[in-house]
């Protein structure tokens, strides 16, 4: 990747753990996820639920022009049961929660060993080698397959768990390959596109694809077993 320095000016709250379905359950009162055996559905992280999901498909397709949100998403439901500005994210935001402080492949301060299989991602995130064995499609078994119980690994140093592995976490941001290297201050991403942005890797990835730069993104109405989010809330 291309290194870019990024200044935030904007001071924000940042959830310790990815939004589990219970909580989803708690504000939509529907359990979307692949993963549904019911002894762990407190802890488990939700995922299958997309960009619109969260944040709606007309209001909330407004980032970054506003942070309006439509009023059935989830984030709608959540603002106006708490009184609270809820929103997923910016990419920029993402990162440095993610890294806290570190300039490393992990947040944990190491590097990887190896591409694929490497023991410095096992101890931070689920992925691929730590949560694929058995019978990995099997939405009902226990958190030894598919996604973990949040808070399971090592958090960062910010107490910030998960960050790599266990669900992609959805940002705000319109995708875009490349971002220069010229500084930018409160980046908000693209004024458009086709695709946002999704970091962090998930349980079935391999440790490439759990870096703290790593960068990818779908459509906004994509949904799949290895798709969740984490919330952020500005400081008023």
């Amino acid at each position: 990747e291309t290194q870019h320095q990024v200044t935030l000016t904007k001071d924000f709250y940042v959830g310790v753990f990815e939004v589990t379905q219970k909580q989803w359950e708690r504000v939509m009162g529907v359990w979307p996820s692949y993963f549904t055996n019911a002894n762990y559905r407190d802890s488990r992280p939700v995922e299958q639920v997309s960009y619109e999901d969260i944040r709606g498909s007309s209001a909330g397709a407004g980032w970054p022009a506003n942070n309006a949100v439509d009023a059935d998403s989830f984030l709608g439901r959540l603002r106006a049961k708490t009184g609270l500005t809820f929103d997923l994210p910016t990419e920029a935001q993402w990162e440095y929660a993610c890294r806290a402080g570190t300039t490393t492949a992990l947040n944990s301060g190491k590097n990887l060993s190896y591409v694929l299989e490497c023991p410095n991602v096992a101890e931070v995130g689920r992925y691929l080698y730590n949560g694929r064995s058995g019978s990995p499609y099997s939405g009902g078994g226990d958190t030894s397959v598919g996604t973990a119980k949040v808070g399971s690994y090592l958090p960062n140093q910010w107490g910030l768990y998960d960050m790599h592995g266990n669900v992609w976490e959805w940002c705000l941001d319109w995708y875009q390959s490349e971002l220069g290297s010229s500084a930018q201050t409160d980046p908000w991403g693209a004024a458009g596109g086709s695709n946002r942005f999704y970091r962090g890797g998930c349980w079935g990835c391999f440790a490439r694809y759990c870096r703290s730069a790593l960068r990818l993104g779908s459509s906004p109405s994509y949904r799949l077993y290895y798709l969740g989010f984490r919330l952020v809330r500005a400081v008023p």
